[in-house]
């Protein structure tokens, strides 16, 4: 099999995290992009397990050198993809995992053409409200994230799956679903390696 990224999308709070995390855990053919960011670390947070703490001299560097996958400024803090994180496991041949907005999804399809791509949808929006309410009790918040959510899934035709998650082991089960049968893809094997061909 011939390695490929797999982009998941959704609006904040539809699962994309905790699906992605369960699918991780059982298979070992697939792994999470690691994001750089130049905010300080979490408690429990390591460098270059959970993120590549970068200084912003560090970050805007690579920017200049074009080392970024694509990038974003939140706030006072960088955030992006190395391309390295993703081109170093392609050469372990492992499909690295990229956990992204639908506008990274965009730069990085364009990027990878052989990526697949899958959009988590939440059951509904007063589902999502709840979800979001169970997180964060900032009432102009949650009605940005949903106004977002909604533009978001307007975006929905550009991915190659949308699986939705109203059954949470249904959506993790789907989505290790969609990665083995895109690994099985006859596009995606080197046929001649098949002993059975030769």
């Amino acid at each position: 099999m011939k390695a490929f990224p797999i982009i998941v999308s959704s609006p904040s709070g539809a699962g994309k995290t905790t699906i992605v995390d369960a699918v991780l855990k059982k298979n070992k053919t697939v792994s999470r992009v690691i994001t750089a960011t130049t905010r300080a670390p979490r408690k429990g947070e390591k460098n270059g397990k959970d993120y590549h703490f970068w200084t912003i001299k560090q970050f805007e560097q690579a920017i200049k050198k074009n080392q970024m996958l694509e990038w974003a400024q939140v706030h006072t803090h960088y955030y992006g993809i190395p391309k390295k994180s993703v081109d170093g496991l392609l050469k372990k041949n492992i499909c690295p995992i990229l956990v992204i907005d639908v506008q990274g999804a965009r730069t990085v399809k364009k990027a990878y053409p052989q990526a697949v791509t899958v959009f988590i949808i939440p059951p509904s929006l007063k589902e999502l409200k709840k979800r979001i309410l169970g997180r964060n009790d900032n009432t102009q918040d949650i009605e940005i994230r949903l106004e977002t959510a909604k533009k978001e899934m307007q975006e929905l035709d550009r991915y190659d799956y949308a699986l939705l998650n109203d059954d949470l082991k249904k959506a993790i089960e789907g989505m290790a679903g969609i990665i083995a049968a895109e690994q099985c893809s006859t596009g995606r094997q080197d046929l001649k390696k098949l002993k059975i061909l030769k």
